[in-house]
C-alpha cells in the first residue's frame, strides 16, 4: 500500500482500503453482511480516493466540492472505527472460546449480538457511501478540478517596488552582501550568494536592493522569478528578454536551445543575475545550466525558503549562504511607526502600549508588520479599534496577504508532510517540541509512509528535517551531527495551521474559557485550557467518542470530569502540574479498553499507578511515564509485544517480565536496584538499541552479591552489544566499570553513543576499536597524555566530553591528526591546580566548539595556566567556566588572561565566553598566604587522604555547573 495510512487531505482512506481488502480476502463471519457488501465499499471508496488525491493537490476548491470532500473524509474515519470495533470483538470472541463451557456460551451470545450491531452499522455506512457517490455524479465534481487552484498575482510582487528610503533594518545585511560580492577577486571566479529564510522575512526585498545598488557595475543584468511551479521555457525566455538578447521570439525553441542561447549571450559578458524564489534543487539545476562560469567576475544571487536549495546553489561555486533574520525590536518599531504615522515620534501617547503589543506579535516579520500597519493606517486613532486588531492577531491571521504567503509554503508540501505539519498545532504556543516525541506521535497516527530500507522513525526524521529546510519550523538546540533536538513554531505559522486544522476538522484546539466546535465529532483534541468548567469539559468529552489523539497539557485546580472509554484512541498524553487534584488514577483505570492505543505519555504527579489492564494494549509502541509519580510497573507490561520505547524514571521498579518485550528498542532511565533477575532479563532484549541504566552501589550488595550482580551485568551488556546496541548511558557514583568498559570495547562495536558517569582509573586501549562511536562522555580519576592519545584515535568521534576528577599533572598535548572528525570538545577538571593544554598543528582539524571547565585554586605544585589553540583551524567558539572557590583573585585573573590570549591570537578570531563560577568565594592574596601557613602547620591524617577522592567527587559534582 502506497502513501501514509492517515492524512489531513484524505482522512484514513489508505488505512481503510487496506482493512477492507483484508476483510474481503479473509475468513470473517459477519451476520447480515456479505463479502460483496464489503467489496462494494472497497471499490466505491477506491474510486473516491482517486478524486480525493486530485482535490488534495488543488489550492482552492468550490465550496460545494469542499463540503463533499469533508464528508468523505469524515466517512472514512467512521467506517474504519466500525471495522476496528468488529475486529476487537472478533478477537475477544476467539479468546473466549478457550474458556470453560459457560464462558463459551456467553461468548457466542455476545458474538451474535455484536454481529447484528456491526451489520446494522455497515448497512448505514454503505448507504452514506452510496449517497455521496450519487452526489458526486449528480454535480460532476470531477470536472470542477480544472477550475480549482487559480493562480493569483504573486503576493511577493510589491517587494520589488519598495523604495529604499522606506526600508528598515536592511542596511546592515545589504552592506554585508555587497562587500562579499564585490570584494577583490584575483581569480575572477563566479560567485553566488543564496538568501534563505522563512516566507515574509524580506528575501526578495533584500536581493532587489542589492541588485539596484550594484547592477551598474556589470555588462548585463536580469531579475528572474522562478516560483513554486516553474515553467522552464518561460523562465529562460524571460531571462533572455531581461538580458537584452535579440533571440527571444523563437517560441518553437526547446529548453536545450534556449539554454544554449543564454549561454552564448553571456559567455563574454560580466553578468549579474537574481534568481528569485527557487523552490527545488531541480529548478535550480535547469537555471544553473544556462549560466556559464566565464571567469569575468560575474555574480548570482538566489532566494529560497529551503536550506537544501541554498546549499545546492552554492555547492558548485564560491558561495555564501545568508540566513535572513527577523527585524530587531527597534527596527520593527521603526517600520511600524513609519508606515502608520510617517515617523516614530508621531504615535499618540494613548496608543503606545497597544502599538508595542501589536509589534511584538509580528515577531520581526516585515511582511506581517507592513500589512498590519497598512490596515491601521486607514483607521482612526480610536484605541478600541486598535485593541480589536491586536486581539484578532491572537486567534487568527489578520492579514490576508500574510496568510497567502504562508499558504504558498503549505500548498507546496506533499500530502504526507501536510498532515505532519498540521499536527504541530496540537502543541501549546511557544512550546519546544521534542523531535523524537513528535516523530513517534506521527507514527502512532499513521502519518509516516513506509519507505524501503528505512524504519518508520528514520523516515519521520526525514520529514522533520524537510519541514526545517522549508523554513516552516524553527530548529532548536542543533547538535554536533546537525540534527535538531527540538523545534518551535513561529506564532504566525501556528495561527495558520490552527485555522487550517479547524477547517478540516483535523485538530481541535481548546484554549481560554470558551469551547467552540461546529463538528459533531472531534478527531484530535488538544486541551490547553485550565479555565474550563466541568460542564464544558463534559460537553467536549461527549464529542470525543471517536477521538484519535487526546493531549491534555494543563489542568485546573479541581477534579477533572470522568473520561469515557476511547475505542479509537491512538495517542494519549496527560501532562499536568497539580499534585493532588486534576487527573488521578481513576481517570485512567479503563485505559486498557483503548485497544488501538499506540502512544501513551503520562506526566502527572497525581497519577501513582498504572492499571493491570494496560497489558491488553497490543498495539502500544511508546510508554512514557517519565515525570509521573508511578513507582512500579505491573507485571502485565510483559504482554506488550509491540512496545518499542519504554521511558521511565530511576525510582520506578521494573517487573521481571521486562525480558518479554522483544520489540523494545529504547529503555530509558532504568534502575537495576540490585536485582540480578532484572539484569538477566535484560539480555533477552536483543532488539534494544538505546539503553540508559543506573547501576546499584557496590557497597550495598556485599562481596557475593556484587560478584553475581557484576557477572549478570557484564553478560547482558555483552549480548546486547553483539546484537547492535547503539547508545549506552551508565549512571553510577559507586560502581567500578573498568572491566565493563574493556568488555564493551570488544563486544559493542555498533555503539554510536557512550556515556559513563563512573570514574575510570585509565582509558581502555580498546576504545580505538569503537569505529562507529560519534558521541562520548567519559570520566577518569586523573587524565594522562596517553589517555588523550587513545581517545584521539577513535576514528569517527564527533562530540566528546572528558572529565578528570583530579587536575592533570602534566601538560596535555593534542597531537597532529588526532580527533580528525571531532566538532565539539568539552574538557572538565575538578582538581585543584592549574591547567596546561595545547593543540599541535593539524590537530582536531574540524573542531568548531571548545569548552573548558576547571578550578583556579592553587596548590603546592603552583602549576600555572597554559593554553594554545591557534592550530585549531576551524575553531569558532570557546567557552570557559572558571571555578573561583578558594582561589585568589590574581589566580583567577591569570587563568582568564591565559584563555583570552589564546582566543586573541587565533587567526580565525573565535567568539569567547568566560564565566566565573562561585566568584563570591574568591579570596584576596594576603588571606590565601595565611591559609597556606595554617595548613603547613597542621597534621594531615592518612584517613583523610584515603577519603579525598570520595569527598571531591560528591562535593564537586554537587556544586559545579558542568
Amino acid at each position: 500500500m502506497d502513501g501514509a495510512l492517515a492524512s489531513a487531505s484524505t482522512g484514513v482512506m489508505n488505512s481503510l482500503l487496506a482493512k477492507l481488502s483484508a476483510m474481503v480476502e479473509g475468513e470473517y463471519e459477519l451476520l447480515g453482511v456479505t463479502k460483496s457488501d464489503i467489496a462494494f465499499l472497497r471499490n466505491e471508496l477506491s474510486s473516491m480516493n482517486a478524486l480525493l488525491q486530485k482535490l488534495a493537490a488543488a489550492e482552492k476548491l468550490d465550496v460545494q466540492v469542499q463540503v463533499w470532500r469533508d464528508n468523505i473524509r469524515e466517512l472514512t474515519y467512521d467506517i474504519e472505527d466500525c471495522i476496528d470495533m468488529f475486529m476487537q470483538k472478533l478477537n475477544h470472541g476467539d479468546a473466549a472460546r478457550a474458556g470453560n463451557f459457560v464462558e463459551k456460551i456467553i461468548g457466542k451470545v455476545k458474538k451474535l449480538w455484536s454481529g447484528f450491531q456491526m451489520a446494522n452499522q455497515i448497512h448505514e455506512l454503505k448507504a452514506r457511501v452510496v449517497e455521496e457517490s450519487e452526489r458526486r455524479l449528480r454535480y460532476k465534481y470531477d470536472e470542477s478540478i480544472s477550475t480549482a487552484g487559480k493562480v493569483e498575482i504573486d503576493p511577493r510582487l510589491p517587494a520589488l517596488y519598495v523604495e529604499a528610503e522606506k526600508l528598515v533594518g536592511i542596511d546592515g545585511p545589504m552592506q554585508n552582501l555587497m562587500d562579499w560580492l564585490m570584494k577583490d577577486d584575483s581569480t575572477q571566479q563566479l560567485r553566488v550568494v543564496s538568501i534563505v529564510g522563512f516566507g515574509g522575512l524580506g528575501k526578495t526585498t533584500l536581493a532587489n536592493q542589492v541588485y539596484r545598488k550594484i547592477k551598474s557595475q556589470f555588462d548585463c543584468t536580469a531579475f528572474v522569478p522562478v516560483s513554486q511551479s516553474p515553467i522552464i521555457k518561460k523562465i529562460l525566455r524571460d531571462l533572455l528578454t531581461e538580458l537584452g538578447s535579440s533571440k527571444t521570439r523563437a517560441s518553437e525553441d526547446d529548453e536545450r536551445q534556449l539554454i544554449n542561447n543564454v549561454r552564448a549571450y553571456l559567455q563574454d559578458k560580466r553578468y549579474l543575475i537574481i534568481v528569485d524564489d527557487i523552490w527545488s534543487t531541480i529548478a535550480w539545476e535547469f537555471v544553473k545550466s544556462a549560466l556559464p562560469e566565464n571567469k569575468l567576475r560575474s555574480r548570482i544571487i538566489t532566494t529560497t525558503r529551503h536550506s537544501d536549495v541554498a546549499r545546492s546553489c552554492c555547492s558548485s561555486y564560491e558561495g555564501y549562504i545568508h540566513n535572513i533574520q527577523p527585524l530587531s525590536n527597534q527596527d520593527s518599531s521603526m517600520l511600524f511607526y513609519n508606515r502608520v504615522f510617517q515617523r516614530q515620534t508621531s504615535c499618540p501617547p494613548h496608543l503606545e502600549e497597544v502599538s508595542l503589543s501589536i509589534i511584538k506579535r509580528c515577531h520581526g516579520l516585515p511582511l506581517a508588520i507592513n500589512t498590519v500597519a497598512g490596515l491601521l493606517a486607514n483607521r482612526s486613532n480610536d484605541i478600541d479599534q486598535w485593541e480589536q486588531v491586536r486581539d484578532s492577531m491572537v486567534s487568527g491571521l489578520h492579514s490576508q496577504l500574510v496568510r497567502d504567503i504562508l499558504l504558498l509554503s503549505y500548498y507546496d508540501l506533499p500530502h504526507h508532510l501536510k498532515s505532519c505539519f498540521l499536527y504541530l498545532c496540537i502543541f501549546p504556543e511557544d512550546c519546544n517540541i521534542a523531535r523524537e516525541k513528535l516523530i513517534w506521535r506521527w507514527i502512532a497516527e499513521g502519518f509516516i509512509t513506509n519507505e524501503i530500507g528505512q524504519t518508520l522513525d528514520q523516515t519521520g526524521e526525514n520529514y522533520f528535517n524537510d519541514l526545517i529546510n522549508r523554513s516552516l519550523i524553527q530548529p532548536i538546540d542543533i547538535m554536533y551531527d546537525g540534527m535538531a533536538r527540538s523545534c518551535r513554531l513561529h506564532d504566525t505559522v501556528l495561527d495558520l495551521i490552527i485555522s487550517l486544522s479547524t477547517e478540516q476538522n483535523f485538530v481541535t484546539v481548546v484554549e481560554g474559557e470558551v469551547f467552540k466546535c461546529s463538528a459533531d465529532k472531534i478527531r484530535r483534541l488538544s486541551l490547553l485550557s485550565s479555565f474550563l468548567e466541568n460542564d464544558v469539559l463534559q460537553e467536549i468529552m461527549n464529542k470525543c467518542s471517536q477521538v484519535r489523539s487526546l493531549i491534555r497539557f494543563h489542568v485546573a485546580n479541581k477534579e477533572a470530569p470522568h473520561l469515557p472509554i476511547f475505542h479509537s484512541l491512538r495517542v494519549l498524553v496527560l501532562r499536568c502540574t497539580c499534585a493532588n487534584l486534576g487527573i488521578s488514577n481513576h481517570h485512567i483505570k479503563s485505559i486498557g479498553s483503548s485497544l488501538q492505543l499506540k502512544y501513551l505519555e503520562i506526566g502527572c504527579h497525581s497519577i501513582t499507578e498504572l492499571p493491570e489492564t494496560i497489558g491488553g494494549l497490543q498495539y502500544l509502541q511508546t510508554l512514557d511515564i517519565h515525570g509521573s509519580k508511578i513507582d512500579k510497573l505491573p507485571p502485565t507490561i510483559g504482554n506488550l509485544k509491540n512496545l518499542v520505547r519504554l521511558l521511565v524514571d530511576f525510582n520506578i521498579e521494573l517487573p521481571d517480565q521486562i525480558g518479554n518485550l522483544q520489540s523494545l528498542r529504547m529503555l530509558s532511565h532504568a534502575y537495576s536496584s540490585g536485582s540480578v533477575k532484572f539484569l538477566e532479563q535484560l539480555r533477552r532484549l536483543t532488539n534494544l538499541r538505546v539503553l540508559h541504566i543506573r547501576l546499584h552501589g557496590s557497597s550495598e550488595l556485599g562481596d557475593h552479591g556484587m560478584w553475581k550482580y557484576q557477572e549478570a551485568l557484564e553478560s547482558s551488556l555483552t549480548v546486547l552489544g553483539k546484537h547492535g546496541l547503539q547508545s549506552l548511558e551508565i549512571d553510577t557514583n559507586d560502581y567500578s566499570t573498568s572491566r565493563l568498559m574493556d568488555l564493551l570495547c570488544c563486544n559493542a562495536t555498533f555503539l554510536r553513543k557512550l556515556c559513563n558517569q563512573s570514574y575510570l582509573s585509565r582509558i581502555p586501549q580498546g576504545m580505538q576499536c569503537l569505529v562507529n562511536l560519534a558521541h562520548l562522555d567519559i570520566r577518569v580519576t586523573c587524565i594522562k597524555q596517553e589517555d588523550l592519545c587513545i581517545l584521539g584515535a577513535i576514528p569517527n568521534l564527533l562530540y566528546a566530553i572528558l572529565t578528570s576528577l583530579e587536575a592533570p599533572t602534566e601538560r596535555l598535548s593534542i597531537g597532529s591528526q588526532q580527533f580528525c572528525y571531532l566538532k565539539e570538545f568539552i574538557f572538565r577538571s575538578y582538581g585543584e591546580d592549574g591547567l596546561r593544554m595545547v593543540a599541535e598543528q593539524e590537530a582536531m582539524p574540524r573542531l568548531r566548539s571548545l569548552g573548558l571547565n576547571f578550578r583556579a585554586k592553587e596548590t603546592e605544585s603552583k602549576t600555572g595556566f597554559e593554553f594554545n589553540f591557534v592550530h585549531l583551524a576551524n575553531l569558532e567558539h570557546i567557552t570557559a567556566t572558571i571555578d573561583c572557590y578558594m582561589a585568589t583573585r590574581s589566580r583567577v585573573e591569570a587563568a582568564e588572561a591565559a584563555i583570552r590570549n589564546t582566543a586573541n591570537i587565533h587567526p580565525g578570531h573565535p567568539t569567547l565566553q568566560i564565566e566565573r563560577f562561585r566568584e563570591y568565594s574568591t579570596v584576596e592574596d594576603e588571606d590565601r598566604r595565611e591559609m597556606v601557613l595554617a595548613v603547613e602547620d597542621s597534621t594531615t591524617c592518612d584517613k583523610e587522604v584515603q577519603q579525598k577522592h570520595s569527598r571531591k567527587r560528591k562535593c564537586c559534582e554537587g556544586l559545579l555547573p558542568y
